[in-house]
């Protein structure tokens, strides 16, 4: 178990962390503090722990001069702040990662798995040898129990109080789920990703992308969300061909 500490004095961005804390079953947190002056008190004065998360613009001390202090106290240190500038002061106070609220689950995981490989591992293990499906009530069945392989989805839409699932066959399911329920579940599927508010998608189906839209192979479509571009862009960094050739 990764001890977590959190440090931001904006409550509604303490309980945004909290819920995605929730969702990585091998992080727990240990404390939090809303305020940088009782931590930098607490913190000194306790056990050494995996993971600091930290807000950089706080009233009285700054997460950038707070780091100077209590730095040796963490393995890993991820700075979460709302403004780019800081970034190299991050840099420089010894920031393991730098994410920019407001971020995705999406981002979250992965820079977690990034700072902590050997978690990855295993549940990619794990996926392997038992995870290659779930298994959901039909409501356009009569809640009829389907099984369905996560190779077979092609989207996930959030629709209210229910999620409808498409899959490869143009078969869609909808399930009394939420879109927290099924990023749960496709933690461990890195195929699966999140580039707008109401839709996850598989990458392995998407058709083609044209500007701010994704066409996928069902001709189901969709803008990208605006607070979802630094995660497509970041996808797109890593897919995309381009050319060593200098003109």
């Amino acid at each position: 178990m990764l001890k977590c500490i959190i440090i931001d004095d904006e409550q509604f961005s303490v309980e945004a962390l909290v819920k995605y804390i929730e969702l990585v079953p091998r992080l727990e947190v240990v404390a939090i503090y809303t305020n940088p002056k009782e931590a930098l008190e607490g913190i000194t004065s306790e056990t050494p722990v995996d993971l600091l998360f930290m807000d950089i613009d706080m009233p009285f001390l700054s997460g950038i001069e707070l780091a100077k202090v209590i730095r040796s106290k963490t393995k890993k240190l991820i700075f979460t702040t709302s403004h780019s500038k800081y970034a190299f002061d991050a840099f420089e106070a010894e920031g393991d990662a730098y994410l920019l609220k407001p971020y995705s689950f999406a981002k979250f995981s992965s820079t977690i798995n990034r700072l902590f490989p050997d978690g990855e591992t295993a549940r990619a293990a794990e996926v392997t040898n038992e995870e290659d499906y779930f298994m959901v009530k039909n409501k356009e069945e009569d809640l009829r129990i389907v099984k369905v392989r996560y190779k077979d989805v092609v989207a996930f839409e959030s629709l209210h109080n229910y999620i409808k699932i498409y899959l490869v066959t143009n078969k869609t399911l909808v399930a009394y789920l939420t879109i927290k329920d099924i990023m749960e579940i496709l933690r461990p599927h890195n195929e699966f990703r999140q580039f707008h508010r109401a839709f996850i998608i598989s990458t392995d189906f998407i058709n083609y992308i044209e500007g701010n839209m994704i066409k996928m192979n069902n001709n189901l479509s969709f803008t990208i969300g605006e607070s979802y571009k630094a995660d497509f862009s970041a996808y797109m960094s890593n897919k995309l061909l381009k050319t060593s050739r200098r003109n």
